[in-house]
């Protein structure tokens, strides 16, 4: 069921502007109630909300089980590895499957095919064999990202086929905040169910959270597929509709910006999450541990924006928003540079600690603003018979951006995760890692780190 709202054509020529229409109060206005009303994206947000909570589980419980059997933080590396690699290769594939069918299908497919290679995991262990190998994990892992490269750009291209023009924005809001959310609920969850219901709960857990996702699909009623498509994707390849999806983009600007804004936009967040702690002790004079004070602020923010744009974005034109997002968030990069050092200059460095919190919201809000509309401008400006491919390209881009998890300094960071995880001590040089690009211009370097005896391996 798809809703959509012109009251201005349902006035008289000499009635547009004269005041209130009473027809206003009838029908609802675009907003977070009017989307929620519509069943069919009710059921689609909570399969995200089910398959985001799912997918997290599934990673933290394999981080574990990984360093369990094989004591090596290598294996955590390669466990990203197989679990991001094909996200950089198979998405445009993806995204001209997407529209060659029916997106309910795949989505329901995907769906029940990864709670089904959850359950291999658990079963794996009850064969002796595969209690002390870890090379299965990686395929199941390898396999599962795979079919959940199918799912994505299916599920961003079925959106305006649920929801009008004038709730785009509003359902973008939803399911970015819904990313957030599961992720920073997902990992505490999943503590509580290894500490009281066993290791292999979140197995159990996350499988059935993918069962019940790809029921809630299944109960959508709207139709999901591009018909217009059908009989051309019999008469062309794939490299043809790749081509086809890349010219597209290409020949419109403002959908071309939005890709580059998209990509750009994720491209600095992972900078400023990798550069947080060093920016937190090096630049602020404040402990590494006190990242919480910028992170958690920029939560915050992240999903007041999306609170707004979801209830009055659509009041703005696309163009600024895109703009103004791109000015200010480039603004606010560089008083983060300069402020501190003036502030040290003005001997008014007690306002550091208060730094953080005001710029980590302020930040949120950015991200938000660059992001939301961003990617509501790829649903609202793009044909439904080449969505799939528009989303399967940008979301190659996305991940192509990700750290490189086989990266040194990542098989650090998965070891002093993984060795806080089993132990439950400090990882206190975690952050250290995290400067290592700075080390040549620092005047004490950092010391060089026992791979043994981080890894947890030497009492």
């Amino acid at each position: 069921m798809t809703t959509s709202y012109d009251l201005g054509a349902l006035k008289q020529p000499d009635e547009v502007g004269t005041g209130r229409d009473p027809r206003d109060i009838i029908l609802p206005q675009p907003g977070f109630k009017t989307v929620l009303a519509n069943r069919d994206f009710r059921l689609i947000w909570s399969a995200q909300v089910a398959s985001q909570l799912a997918d997290k589980f599934l990673m933290f419980a394999l981080l574990i089980l990984t360093y369990s059997i094989s004591r090596a933080s290598t294996h955590g590396a390669a466990l990203f590895l197989a679990y991001t690699f094909p996200s950089v290769f198979l998405s445009p594939l993806a995204g001209v499957y997407a529209d060659r069918h029916d997106k309910k299908r795949l989505m329901f497919s995907t769906n029940a095919i990864r709670g089904g290679l959850i359950l291999l995991i658990p079963l794996s262990q009850l064969v002796p064999y595969f209690a002390h190998v870890t090379w299965h994990l990686f395929l199941i892992i390898f396999l599962f990202a795979a079919v959940g490269q199918i799912f994505a750009p299916a599920e961003a291209a079925a959106i305006p086929f649920i929801v009008g023009n004038e709730e785009l924005m509003t359902a973008t809001s939803m399911f970015t905040s819904t990313v957030i959310v599961t992720l920073l609920v997902a990992v505490p969850l999943s503590t509580l169910a290894v500490r009281f219901l066993g290791t292999d709960s979140p197995y159990w857990i996350a499988a059935a959270l993918f069962l019940l996702a790809a029921w809630l699909i299944y109960a959508v009623k709207t139709d999901l597929h591009a018909r217009t498509h059908q009989a051309v994707a019999a008469k062309t390849d794939i490299l043809y509709e790749l081509r086809e999806g890349i010219s597209y983009i290409v020949a419109r600007p403002l959908v071309r910006f939005a890709v580059v804004q998209l990509s750009l936009t994720i491209a600095v967040i992972f900078s400023i999450f990798v550069l947080a702690p060093s920016y937190m002790s090096t630049v602020l004079h404040l402990q590494v541990t006190d990242v919480y004070l910028f992170l958690a602020p920029a939560v915050i923010g992240m999903l007041a924006a999306a609170f707004y744009l979801g209830q009055y974005g659509r009041h703005f034109r696309r163009s600024r928003l895109l703009i103004g997002g791109l000015v200010s968030a480039g603004v606010t990069l560089m008083v983060m540079a300069s402020v501190p050092y003036l502030l040290e200059q003005l001997n008014a460095s007690w306002l550091l600690v208060s730094f953080p919190v005001v710029f980590g919201f302020i930040g949120g809000l950015e991200f938000g603003a660059l992001f939301i509309p961003a990617f509501t401008v790829l649903q609202e400006k793009t044909e439904a018979e080449l969505r799939g491919r528009i989303f399967g390209a940008m979301f190659t881009v996305v991940n192509a951006r990700h750290p490189n998890p086989a990266s040194r300094r990542a098989r650090r960071l998965v070891r002093r995760h993984l060795g806080h995880l089993r132990h439950g001590l400090p990882a206190r040089g975690e952050w250290r890692d995290l400067r290592a690009g700075r080390a040549s211009q620092s005047a004490c370097p950092a010391e060089p780190v026992d791979e043994r005896q981080s890894a947890g391996l030497t009492p």
